[in-house]
């Protein structure tokens, strides 16, 4: 089964509801430009309230390394998640397993991608963001890697429509989505939910 990672939640009914749809991973956003934004507390209550039944994912973006352990003190996150210019040696750092985030540009090369962070737990490939991730658009599916060797998470642009085409064209480790299960203020949508993970589950074994 292709893994799920629901991204940028904010409230103890999104996580409830991604659990219940069968989600893998929760993504909370601590980047503070970020309109998915969670504050130290809100996240603390909500992994307080969830941690048994979903693991849990911070994201950060580029922020120092006493941010990142301010929020580790309050919060008791499984994963990081990288989506700036962060060094291998920052994102090992912290002795925890973590994602990195990695734009699909114009010289992209996943295996050097792979060689720059070697420890890192699985690679999120993403169309290039300001906010590091929930553009909503996709990037060209034929540059992603065949037979990488490494957890690969495919990310950018992807919905209820397009994830099981996507899928089969690119057999990704897992599959990150922000945008597409979104209304317009970037509340999640429980309906959509349900909808990209039964397109998920129509080609994934």
């Amino acid at each position: 089964m292709t893994a799920v990672k629901f991204c940028g939640l904010r409230t103890e009914a999104d996580v409830d509801a991604a659990i219940h749809v069968g989600c893998d991973l929760v993504g909370l956003n601590f980047v503070s430009a970020s309109p998915r934004v969670v504050d130290t507390r809100a996240a603390s209550e909500i992994v307080g309230s969830f941690g048994s039944k979903m693991l849990f994912a911070g994201v950060f973006k580029d922020q120092s390394e006493s941010e990142v352990r301010q929020v580790l003190a309050a919060v008791p996150l499984d994963f990081l998640q990288f989506s700036g210019q962060e060094s291998a040696a920052f994102c090992d750092s912290f002795d925890m397993p973590y994602l990195k985030s990695v734009h699909v540009t114009g010289s992209f090369d996943f295996d050097q991608e792979r060689d720059q962070y070697p420890s890192a737990f699985a690679y999120l490939l993403d169309s290039m963001s300001e906010l590091g991730g929930g553009s909503g658009k996709t990037f060209d599916w034929e540059r992603f890697p065949t037979a990488p060797n490494a957890k690969v998470m495919l990310a950018g642009g992807l919905t209820p429509n397009n994830v099981a085409m996507a899928i089969q064209k690119t057999r990704p480790w897992g599959v990150d989505i922000a945008s597409g299960i979104e209304n317009a203020d970037h509340s999640k949508n429980r309906e959509l939910m349900v909808q990209f993970m039964q397109g998920v589950r129509s080609v994934s074994a």
